[in-house]
């Protein structure tokens, strides 16, 4: 298979799209308060979910991101950025920023 241009440009974009989705949901709360339902959303909750079912947290991605992009080549490469985002922060970074949160071992990398 021939990587072209558009492909690679697709799959950043699906990295990108992915990142802005994730960032959206760790300032939850921000966007809650200021939009006057800081009572019904919690980003904390969100994150204790995803922390407690890392498999269907990515199995939703996924989902999500077949259906909205189809089958055709370039919306299997967006895909596959989406992937790969949601791989890293569902199974590394949530993890981590977790551990930190609660004063855990510091990592030895």
């Amino acid at each position: 298979m021939q990587v072209t241009p558009s492909m690679r440009g697709s799959f950043l974009a699906g990295i990108g799209l992915w990142v802005l989705v994730w960032a959206m949901l760790f300032k939850g709360d921000e966007i809650a308060k200021a939009g006057g339902f800081g009572r019904w959303v919690s980003s904390d909750r969100c994150f204790r979910w995803i922390r407690n079912h890392k498999s269907t947290s990515l199995i939703g991605t996924e989902l999500f991101n077949y259906a909205h992009t189809g089958l055709d080549p370039l919306g299997v490469t967006f895909a596959l950025g989406g992937t790969l985002t949601n791989l890293l922060v569902i199974y590394i970074l949530i993890p981590i920023l977790d551990r930190v949160k609660r004063g855990g071992k510091t990592l030895n990398l």
